[in-house]
């Protein structure tokens, strides 16, 4: 695991370690200077990642995820070409250029190299055209003149490299050409536009939670807020032989809950108020259960819509942060941890994008597997699909903790993941999690006087 340099960005995190962390956002002002610069020394003073806003990270990597034959090697090809600052600077340049200038060579031995090595799709296609900020129709067509002027039969590098170079000229010359062939748009995906058109507006965000900002110009990204978990089309739905409920009667006014006993000690929850903490899972009866939802083995699901309690804060040293509204009781369910749910392989995908921007924004729902089950361990990915959770900060004396629970049936793949107050929280005070890392590269910012990582408190 890549470990960050520092409690503003996302790591990797597990429901057994209890690690997570979130990050700073895209910087608007920085975007803007790097798009006006002429210099890569001076764009590259900026953190790289500040380019990247999470709405065109997921489309990124939506579009790769589509391509059929994206193995390990070709995914880190075309992370490495779109997460470099070389064509960071070609895009912005082209982004703010009052007309589209003619293909450079730069443009067209890239596009070689995708010809030389990949199979064609038009998710290729369209992932060039991110790469370079080009329409995917003008991308096709040099592939298809590439294509037809090189000998891809011979097994000669330097024969290939030769052809190339001998045609560069003939190839740019068809740019003017090429601009004029009417679009084939029907084959390409719209929806991932904002990649290579400038003519796309980036939406804006209209987040469900009070959003404030007293330190700087900074606006909150775009981002799909949500209340639940969105699964993705590839992890295998739970199996019904999972599902479990009880047949009470009394809307479940005794301990003879079916879905209480399943808790070590019975139902940890009382009053409201979670009454211990050694408990490895919650269950919580379900819709497949005889009770309603004022049922007192509810709690958890039903206190997720709390938008007002929350305010999404920028904060002076550790970037967004998330504060409370109102007190929080020591032991109150405060909020769930929520995202897009990945598969294992789709989850090692998307790693390479977000370690070479330092962007991790995973949560294993490892509870309960051993190391010999890493395969079948899912993860939440907070990154674009979010709640209010997206935003907690890390700190080595925190004021929340994690435990995961089940809704509808004990599939372990399916865990949720659960915020409980560790305290009495006051009002506006920040919420805070402990991460959990125990790398010497971790820099925290937390403030704590028991901080594990400062020097004068014993640094880890």
């Amino acid at each position: 695991m890549k470990v960050p340099p520092n409690n503003k960005q996302y790591v990797k995190k597990s429901t057994q370690s209890r690690n997570k962390s979130l990050s700073i956002e895209s910087s608007a002002e920085i975007r803007a200077s790097l798009g006006s610069t002429q210099n890569s020394s001076f764009s590259s003073s900026y953190p790289l990642k500040y380019y990247f806003t999470p709405h065109i990270i997921h489309l990124w990597l939506k579009n790769l995820e589509s391509i059929v034959h994206l193995n390990e090697s070709s995914n880190k090809k075309l992370n490495s070409d779109f997460i470099s600052w070389k064509w960071v600077i070609h895009r912005e340049k082209l982004k703010n250029s009052s007309s589209w200038p003619q293909l450079t060579k730069e443009e067209y031995s890239l596009i070689s190299s995708y010809v030389t090595s990949f199979t064609f799709s038009y998710e290729t296609l369209q992932a060039i055209s991110a790469i370079i900020y080009r329409p995917p129709q003008i991308v096709k067509n040099v592939w298809e003149s590439i294509k037809s002027q090189l000998n891809l039969n011979d097994p000669e590098e330097e024969n290939i490299k030769k052809t190339l170079i001998n045609n560069s000229r003939c190839l740019i010359s068809q740019y003017n050409v090429l601009l004029e062939i009417e679009k084939d748009l029907m084959k390409f995906d719209e929806s991932l536009a904002l990649l290579w058109d400038k003519n796309v507006i980036s939406p804006h965000s209209h987040p469900s939670y009070k959003v404030y900002n007293n330190i700087d110009s900074e606006k909150l990204p775009y981002l799909k807020f949500t209340y639940e978990n969105l699964i993705n089309c590839k992890v295998k739905s739970p199996d019904s032989d999972f599902n479990y409920g009880c047949d009470c009667e009394d809307n479940c006014q005794t301990k003879k809950c079916s879905c209480a006993k399943d808790n070590d000690g019975g139902y940890p929850i009382q009053n409201g108020r979670l009454i211990r903490t050694d408990v490895g899972a919650i269950y919580e009866c379900n819709s497949n259960c005889k009770c309603n939802k004022h049922c007192p083995y509810q709690i958890i699901q039903n206190g997720g819509k709390n938008n007002g309690l929350f305010e999404i804060f920028k904060t002076s040293n550790k970037g967004w942060g998330l504060r409370t509204l109102a007190p929080i009781k020591k032991g109150t369910f405060v909020l769930e941890h929520v995202g897009e749910i990945l598969e294992p392989r789709t989850a090692k995908l998307r790693e390479v994008c977000y370690e070479k921007l330092d962007m991790m924004a995973y949560f294993d729902l490892d509870f309960g597997f051993d190391e010999n089950e890493k395969l079948k361990v899912l993860c939440v990915d907070s990154n674009y699909w979010c709640g209010a959770s997206r935003f907690l900060n890390h700190s080595c004396d925190p004021n929340l903790m994690t435990i995961p629970f089940f809704v509808e049936h004990k599939d372990p793949r399916f865990q949720r993941l659960a915020f409980f107050a560790k305290k009495n929280i006051p009002n506006l005070t920040e919420l805070t999690f402990d991460y959990k890392i125990s790398s010497v590269k971790f820099e925290c910012s937390c403030g704590s006087n028991i901080c594990r990582y400062n020097k004068n408190t014993g640094k880890i």
